[in-house]
């Protein structure tokens, strides 16, 4: 094919390029080579292929203008356009590319509402998605409902390319990017790393190489980490994930009460030096109070546990809790303080070591950190996360400011139940009873 040999592909290019799955995602890091690659695609799915009507699609027209179609139909630097001059008929009005001898490209933005009604007219061979980590899930079912148009020798194709976005994202999911997720059927992802590119400038390089933690992982390995807007930006897996077997001072259990949202008991433990360590995670949906208190009493019966601190909204649960020997407390759920308690546990000290580390069977928690996010993002609010990917951390939260310090005074459990009112000054005699 012409387009193949003027321009020289890289390994994962060639990949993208060759995959006949119903559904593709290039995805990857800074410098890997992904606009252009869906742009070759989609150049050679249209060349030669007169009945061929394919999509190229952004979230918002004018940046598909101003990046995606510039590297389709102009120079940049060294490297020659994808659709040579001369090869083609563009109406700007009408938004088609009409290749000689071939198909037809429609472009457009999916957050124009105008657009989005006539994309669904359409009736494409294929579609081209650039930057797709910025597309809903509704956005990109409905775009796979308009590839209905079967070609001899052109596979009906949803193909998109972007940078990696958070575990939790929909397409993360979809294509099995995300821990414990399998990619659906016929679904088939391509992951690049900035390093696979060859061609990017030393210096260039260099520069991605100094990143750490989660900048690293997502835009030098290509990994789906949270990004911009992530809460807990210093938690890094290779820093904060590990094993630790010694004697813990202290045992407490954070615990965020839920039935459609998980339920989550967080169990923490404080070494001679006051760090932290997650010990383990009990994280699921859909339980009754009497499957949370058989938890949190396995929990009891392998730890010596300090308290558990309870999410203070949940008082008739506190309340049975306690009625059953386990030692509870309400928690300080001033959400912004918290947050900056846990962050501050999150630098190396001067040894070295994180004041706070998970073990790595604590699967969700791990999740959490790496997906929960602010309000609006890196330009946001900062002192509004989203209530998303937060159950096992709102728990460690509680457990953290328990150790740390809370504003709340201890509640008493006196016969035949828990007089509310009633409140210690010393802490001591909560911990006692």
């Amino acid at each position: 094919m012409r387009v193949e040999k003027e321009i020289q592909l890289l390994p994962p290019q060639l990949r993208f390029m060759q995959a006949k799955e119903r559904e593709v995602l290039y995805s990857g890091a800074f410098g890997a080579g992904k606009t252009r690659a869906l742009c070759l695609k989609l150049a050679s799915r249209v060349i030669g292929q007169p009945g061929a009507r394919e999509g190229l699609a952004r979230k918002h027209l004018v940046s598909l203008k101003s990046t995606t179609l510039r590297t389709l139909l102009e120079a940049d630097g060294n490297l020659p356009p994808v659709l040579p001059m001369g090869t083609y008929d563009h109406n700007k009005s009408e938004r088609t590319i009409r290749v000689h001898g071939g198909g037809v490209i429609y472009y457009f933005g999916l957050g124009d509402a105008e657009d989005y009604q006539k994309i669904g007219s359409l009736n494409l061979s294929g579609c081209a998605v650039d930057e797709a980590v910025e597309l809903s899930d509704p956005d990109w079912t409905m775009l796979r409902g308009r590839i209905r148009l079967q070609l001899k020798g052109l596979p009906m194709q949803l193909y998109g390319a972007c940078n990696p976005g958070a575990p939790s994202h929909h397409l993360a999911k979809r294509f099995g990017l995300a821990g414990g997720h399998q990619p659906a059927s016929n679904c088939m992802a391509i992951q690049t790393r900035s390093p696979d590119n060859f061609f990017l400038p030393k210096q260039y390089v260099e520069d991605l190489m100094s990143l750490e933690g989660v900048a690293f992982e997502r835009y030098v390995e290509g990994k789906w980490r949270g990004g911009e807007g992530l809460v807990y930006d210093r938690f890094d897996r290779s820093v904060h994930v590990r094993e630790r077997d010694e004697q813990w001072r202290r045992i407490v259990v954070g615990q965020d009460e839920g039935y459609t949202n998980p339920a989550a008991l967080v169990a923490i433990g404080e070494d001679g030096d006051g760090r932290l360590h997650i010990l383990e995670e009990w994280y699921r949906t859909n339980q009754l109070e009497a499957d949370v208190i058989a938890a949190a009493k396995d929990m009891a019966g392998r730890y010596r546990i300090e308290s558990f601190v309870l999410d203070p909204s949940a008082a008739k649960l506190r309340a049975s809790m306690l009625n059953e020997d386990l030692p509870v407390r309400p928690a300080d759920n001033e959400v912004f303080s918290g947050i900056q308690k846990v962050q501050q546990r999150l630098p190396r000290a001067g040894d070295g070591l994180p004041r706070l580390t998970v073990d790595p069977k604590c699967e969700n928690i791990i999740r959490e950190f790496e997906s929960y996010e602010w309000l609006g993002g890196s330009s946001g609010f900062k002192d509004q996360p989203k209530k998303e990917n937060d159950h096992a951390l709102d728990a460690l939260r509680y457990g953290v400011v328990y150790f740390d310090g809370s504003r709340i005074e201890p509640r008493v459990r006196v016969a035949g139940g828990v007089d509310a009112g009633a409140t210690f000054d010393d802490d001591r005699m909560w911990r006692s009873l």
